[in-house]
């Protein structure tokens, strides 16, 4: 290692984080011909895509991002063709079940209506199209309405007359979306985020050019890894933290401080979400606006906890596996077996005040909670208790380097209206921004974080000229 403050090794760019943004912007500085270093503090590529083998090694479980579409998410697919990923459709046929406020268990066919009573179903159609038109109108890259940043999305909700199922319906929504509670979001952050994947149905949907349509059998973190095995030797460098980002006076000499060493460079691009930039020194600092954003973005608690069976009772009862409630634990729940490594698995998104909750309770207690409710929305408390195996989950709230959570930072009422979307992702001086929250379509999903590791890559290389 060199001395404290002095470079060891020069570089063109710096890449922070191994991610699919992080590897993606390597992919393409180094097509350019740059040279360039990734940084990344874990031991392993990849970010918030993370896929693990199930103990028996026949199947393997994604911890983190989980789906693709091949219709418009088209960076990602790309990616996952030219690594020969075999998909997994989601599966759509069969009966849904509900868990309303009460915790009465209803069932409807998927694309369906839950069956409320005509008052409260009348409103919820009522409440969704608002919010799909309302989202629909926005900017996808540059979101401006005063009126919708002023209030929260629960605010937003009231303000519109919407029921009490209305109100929970869209509970469910930021709670399975972002970890989130409507009192915490901006309206306009919500809605923004809803565009950015096409709009509140086509992000919801399960179905084709949906947020939720395919799966990879061999786990998402494929991409990554095959991204990183395409890399010149030496130009990912794992187990390395980024500390400091010294120098960054334009003049393309500015320093990166690594727990190993510090390497000069005349760019760089950072892919870290924007709460784990608190642990990152700037010399001088960040500007006032990319401050507050760092400051104000914030997560909820998300986690998803995989539940193996050793059958797909689901499936024999004619369900097709998605759920939701009301009520909790899992605000939603969707099938995501492998039927060719005959697994068959429940997954449960834990999100907002039911996730937190949760998370409080032993691990005896967290299987149980969960296959208590498994059982009584299918119908099926005994079977689904015999057939247990295992749980499997990873509490990304726990993660450092992912700033303490997932799958995407939200934000406050006033934050967007006072420093406008764009300002989180343009560059400053020579620093780069990108990572799938500063994406304009597809933000929070994997396509997001790979499109903006295409527009960062290019914005450096036209600074570069070359």
């Amino acid at each position: 290692m060199s001395a404290r403050g002095t470079a060891s090794e020069s570089v063109d760019v710096v890449v922070i984080g191994a991610g699919l943004a992080g590897l993606t912007a390597a992919r393409d500085l180094i097509k350019a011909g740059l040279s360039c270093i990734i940084l990344e503090a874990r031991d392993r590529v990849g970010g918030k895509t993370w896929s693990q083998e199930l103990p028996d090694s026949k199947g393997t479980v994604d911890l983190g991002a989980a789906w693709i579409n091949d219709v418009n998410q088209t960076q990602v697919y790309g990616l996952a063709k030219q690594y020969n990923a075999e998909f997994i459709e989601q599966n759509t046929t069969g009966n849904c079940a509900i868990q309303d406020a009460s915790e009465k268990i209803s069932t409807f066919p998927y694309g369906g209506l839950p069956p409320f009573d005509s008052a409260a179903a009348e409103d919820v159609v009522r409440i969704r199209d608002m919010c799909e038109a309302d989202c629909q109108a926005l900017d996808v890259f540059n979101p401006k309405d005063d009126t919708l940043d002023v209030m929260t999305f629960e605010e937003y909700l009231t303000s519109r007359g919407a029921s009490k199922t209305s109100m929970s319906t869209a509970t469910v929504w930021t709670r399975a979306m972002l970890g989130q509670e409507p009192r915490d979001l901006s309206a306009l952050y919500f809605l923004n985020y809803c565009k950015s994947g096409g709009g509140l149905l086509q992000m919801r949907s399960d179905r084709k050019g949906g947020g939720q349509h395919l799966r990879v059998r061999q786990g998402m973190q494929l991409f990554s890894k095959g991204l990183a095995s395409d890399m010149p030797e030496s130009v990912v460098r794992l187990s390395s933290s980024v500390s400091a980002i010294k120098n960054n006076t334009g003049n393309g000499a500015i320093e990166v401080h690594t727990n190993v060493q510090v390497i000069q460079a005349r760019k760089v691009i950072t892919t870290v979400p924007t709460p784990a930039l608190k642990g990152v020194t700037f010399t001088p600092d960040l500007p006032a606006g990319k401050r507050t954003w760092i400051e104000s973005t914030t997560y909820g608690y998300y986690t998803k906890a995989m539940m193996v069976f050793r059958t797909p009772f689901w499936i024999h009862k004619g369900f097709c596996g998605l759920t939701q409630s009301f009520v909790g634990p899992a605000g939603v729940i969707r099938d995501t077996s492998s039927p060719a490594d005959d697994k068959h698995i429940l997954t449960c998104f834990l999100g907002g005040e039911p996730g937190f909750a949760w998370a409080t309770l032993s691990d005896k207690d967290r299987e149980q909670s969960l296959l208590k409710q498994i059982g009584q929305l299918f119908g099926a408390e005994d079977l689904a208790a015999k057939e247990f195996v295992q749980l499997v989950t990873y509490e990304w709230i726990k993660d450092e380097y992912s700033g303490w959570g997932c799958p995407c930072t939200g934000l406050p009422p006033g934050v967007l209206s006072k420093l406008g979307s764009s300002s989180l992702r343009k560059p400053w001086l020579d620093v780069h921004f990108a990572g799938t929250e500063t994406a304009g379509e597809w933000k929070g999903y994997m396509e997001g974080a790979v499109r903006s590791g295409e527009r960062a890559a290019k914005e450096v290389i036209i600074c570069l000229g070359t």
